[in-house]
């Protein structure tokens, strides 16, 4: 995989970086050096917080926007009223460039005062802008491209794109497990627009800034009854019918997302019982301290690393004494102590998360398939020692993962 430096910037606290895939037969190895994996789409960093640099009422094509009736190197292409002279109209630039124009391709314009700014491509989506008109398809792809990128924390996620576009492709990473959701409009008309829909697991692996969050100023809105792009959106064909979606609406380019726990992200795990949160007794960073549930206080002993150790087992890692989840003794019977302790890749300390609704999950360490994390009797109070229990689907096993405040 080829991936795109981090880098800060745009819509209002927004931040975006790109990356691009390619198939592993064409021999490309990654930034890091690793080998492109088999699957097609494209590995990204998002953190675009916002549509800083166009105009919001008026669109791109308009005084204020940039005019894709001329390629990018043209002398009006690029250097649009101004938008070189503000940072967040050169980052705003600096994305469409390198949503549209492929790796190593670059583009130098001067703002007003004579001062020289280069922007390089990197996906490719739309190649043919950097000297020709961007038609409407054109438009659409790079409007899905841009809109999939935005954050509203400004912080960069790692996340896996596909679609249509020939620089993108069809498929999944086992990576990226969770269909975050799908992009699309045109943000080039006047009025611009830009929409989103909820896929199918937009409620799991909540990472700050995306869908599910709860987002303020996002650029986009959903357009559907359902909050649900299978209900809105044509399905890709043939065997890509699971990885996104050929058409929202009368929108004939989208872009589909699909992402992960961030690895670097604080999170929380809360009961659906009571509200209480998981919690290391006494702040101990000793093996076997029991795990209990508490009030939440954004304490170390309250936060959590989450990361995919291989598909569908995930560690958890406490923050405040770097010790793994844990069921006692790698015991599957009902009442065994879930504990911290120093993590040694046992099945008792990987977990899968199974999706019950409204954003709650089961959790199940891979030593017991059929067992969940469970408050006894369901008490909602402080100090309850956590447990495992056979899955019976009472609230009091139902937990929500959120980004830790």
């Amino acid at each position: 995989m080829r991936t795109l430096a981090h880098i800060m910037g745009l819509f209002s606290a927004v931040t975006l970086a790109i990356g691009c895939t390619a198939p592993a037969d064409n021999g490309v190895v990654g930034d890091d050096g690793a080998a492109v994996t088999s699957e097609n789409g494209l590995n990204s960093i998002n953190g675009l917080s916002s549509l800083n640099g166009l105009n919001s009422i008026n669109g791109m094509n308009s005084l204020n926007g940039l005019n894709s009736l001329n390629g990018l190197n043209s002398m009006n292409g690029l250097n649009a009223n101004g938008l070189l002279l503000s940072a967040a109209g050169r980052t705003t630039m600096s994305y469409l460039v390198r949503c549209a124009l492929p790796a190593g391709q670059k583009i130098t314009q001067k703002d007003q005062n004579g001062n020289p700014f280069t922007f390089t491509g990197e996906i490719g989506m739309a190649p043919q802008w950097a000297n020709n008109v961007c038609d409407e398809d054109c438009e659409e792809q790079l409007t899905a491209c841009m809109l999939a990128h935005v954050n509203t924390s400004g912080r960069h996620i790692s996340l896996w794109m596909d679609g249509d576009s020939p620089a993108l492709g069809w498929g999944q990473s086992s990576d990226y497990p969770y269909q975050e959701g799908s992009f699309f409009g045109n943000i080039f008309v006047s009025p611009p627009q830009s929409f989103y829909c909820n896929g199918k697991d937009w409620d799991q692996g909540l990472v700050p800034g995306r869908l599910g969050v709860g987002q303020d100023g996002a650029p986009y809105k959903n357009p559907a009854s359902s909050t649900y792009c299978k209900d809105y959106c044509s399905a890709a064909d043939g065997s890509a019918s699971g990885d996104g979606y050929k058409s929202c609406g009368r929108y004939k380019h989208v872009v589909t997302v699909w992402r992960n726990f961030d690895p670097s992200t604080q999170y929380k795990v809360c009961s659906r019982n009571g509200g209480k949160c998981l919690d290391v007794t006494g702040a101990s960073t000793a093996n076997n301290a029991q795990v209990i549930q508490y009030g939440y206080k954004a304490s170390n002993n309250q936060k959590w690393m989450i990361t995919q150790v291989s598909p569908r087992n995930y560690k958890f890692i406490n923050v405040n004494s770097g010790k793994a989840l844990d069921v006692s003794g790698g015991w599957t019977g009902d009442g065994a102590s879930l504990i911290q302790w120093d993590y040694h890749s046992g099945a008792n300390q990987f977990w899968s998360f199974t999706p019950t609704g409204d954003g709650y999950y089961k959790f199940s360490p891979a030593s017991n398939g059929n067992g969940s994390l469970a408050v006894p009797s369901g008490t909602p109070v402080d100090g309850v020692a956590v447990q495992q229990w056979n899955w019976t689907g009472a609230v009091n096993q139902q937990w929500v993962i959120t980004p830790a405040n």
